[in-house]
């Protein structure tokens, strides 16, 4: 209980501090967004022809600077969002655009109080963002990539140490406390990428007018109890945030690797061949070359000195925009 009133003390005496500035979202839409394939490329070049700094590093704030990656999502959440984000320095320097999905747990089925969407003539129902898996919650959130140089990081699923060797290469820490802790899903990593999930956390100091509240799950066996007790050692207000969601990440997925694409039990599957189809349960998702670029930017922006965060917008503009193209 202690801990708890703490939690809400923290959460109302910053709420509202540090309003979002105000910008001009549509210097940010695109005339058009391909989901049949990566777009990131295409994307890009067209929010560079419009020119200049995107304006969202080095922002001043009460107590310092944050640096922000701009996610735009549609309202219609079966249309995919953008993020924007901007790298300062070094070869990889410039603004970058890239397809974003944000629309959660999705159902082919319809279900009590889940909106409906078209994809191409089919419907899908997606889930409210006040339930767990929701859609994702427009807001401030701080950003930190997942390594095991900071993070102390627990599997879910299970992984085959024959078959998943470098991805358990990636998340093994070397037995030292780390500052932070994390649970990810093997296909949350591609093969012959470097790129990490991103921790994706709510920023109450930036937000103000979403109900905050704690809806601790109970474990449902020793592994998942011991997962959550490293989480609140190294977080006692882990499962406290806005609608009582936690566990928030930016990731991507393995629908376009070759052995997904090779399974036969995935054929047919619309994941294959339109990035709109993919959930997101809860969380904000990439393609992998997008979130690579995004660790760079992460990475560039904590080296500065700055605060790094996401700040997720629902904007009608995107509703307009088209979009499609499966291979």
């Amino acid at each position: 209980m202690r801990r708890l009133a703490l939690c809400l003390l923290l959460a109302a005496g910053c709420a509202g501090r540090a309003p979002a500035p105000r910008r001009d979202l549509a210097r940010f839409v695109p005339v058009r967004i391909d989901t049949g394939r990566p777009a990131m490329d295409a994307l890009t070049a067209g929010l560079r022809a419009r020119g200049g700094a995107l304006g969202l590093n080095g922002l001043a704030v009460r107590g310092g600077r944050v640096s922000r990656a701009l996610v735009l999502l549609p309202r219609d959440r079966a249309r995919a969002g953008v993020i924007n984000f901007e790298i300062e320095s070094g070869p990889y320097a410039g603004a970058y655009q890239c397809e974003a999905l944000g629309r959660g747990e999705t159902s082919r089925e319809p279900r009590a109080g889940w909106a409906a969407g078209l994809i191409d003539g089919s419907t899908i129902y997606y889930a409210p963002k006040d339930q767990p898996d929701g859609e994702t919650i427009p807001g401030v959130y701080g950003l930190r990539n997942i390594r095991p140089d900071n993070y102390e990081i627990a599997v879910l699923g299970g992984a085959d140490p024959a078959a998943e060797a470098e991805f358990l290469a990636k998340v093994k820490g070397d037995g030292a406390p780390k500052p932070h802790f994390s649970a990810v899903y093997k296909h949350w990593y591609n093969k012959g990428s470097d790129a990490v999930p991103v921790d994706l956390f709510w920023e109450p100091d930036f937000n103000s007018g979403v109900p905050m509240l704690e809806r601790r799950p109970v474990p449902s066996s020793p592994e998942a109890a011991a997962r959550q007790a490293a989480q609140l050692a190294h977080n006692p207000c882990y499962y406290y945030g806005p609608y009582g969601r936690t566990g928030f990440a930016v990731h991507t997925d393995r629908w376009e690797s070759d052995e997904r694409r090779a399974d036969p039990r995935d054929a047919g599957r619309g994941e294959l061949n339109d990035f709109r189809w993919r959930d997101t349960s809860g969380c904000i998702k990439l393609r992998p070359g997008c979130l690579l670029m995004l660790n760079r930017f992460v990475d560039e922006q904590a080296a500065l000195g700055r605060r790094v965060q996401l700040e997720a917008v629902e904007t009608p503009l995107l509703d307009a925009v088209p979009q499609g193209g499966g291979e």
